[in-house]
């Protein structure tokens, strides 16, 4: 599986999101900053406080000329009803045929679910920031947000 470093081109790719439309990751080349979070599963205790804290930061983060992107290995339907309980209106984007979480070396293969990965990736589609937290570390969003405030 390959490994993603601060400095390499983020992979591109297409998933489907709570809403059914199609995300590609290159769609915001150039225009925006990408906030990218893999998690393990929705409704996980760690994972709702996750993307819980996410929405309530969104409006800091897109300030900060950024989209949020979320991904799980879950459905499509699981993401919808995720995004519903919690009231997100950024993608959540389901892998649950998991092509995109091991591009970016964030899938546990002998347990098959995501890393708690958290990167953020420039205008340009290089990684700036990567964070890796075990599956039952609430992550600090607010490293992420520092970095973010750097790339201006």
């Amino acid at each position: 599986m390959p490994t993603i470093k601060v400095g390499d081109m983020a992979p591109d790719f297409e998933l489907e999101d709570q809403s059914g439309k199609k995300v590609r990751l290159s769609q915001h080349r150039g225009k925006k900053n990408i906030l990218l979070a893999f998690f393990p599963f929705a409704f996980s205790p760690v994972c709702t406080n996750e993307l819980g804290e996410l929405n309530e930061k969104q409006d800091v983060i897109l300030k900060l000329d950024t989209q949020i992107l979320a991904s799980s290995v879950d459905s499509t339907w699981s993401e919808k009803a995720f995004a519903k309980e919690l009231g997100i209106k950024f993608p959540l984007l389901g892998d649950f045929g998991k092509k995109v979480v091991p591009l970016y070396g964030a899938l546990y293969e002998d347990k098959g679910f995501a890393k708690r990965t958290i990167f953020v990736i420039d205008k340009k589609g290089k990684v700036a920031y990567k964070r890796e937290y075990e599956p039952a570390t609430q992550p600090d969003i607010s490293e992420a947000i520092e970095v973010l405030k750097n790339l201006r």
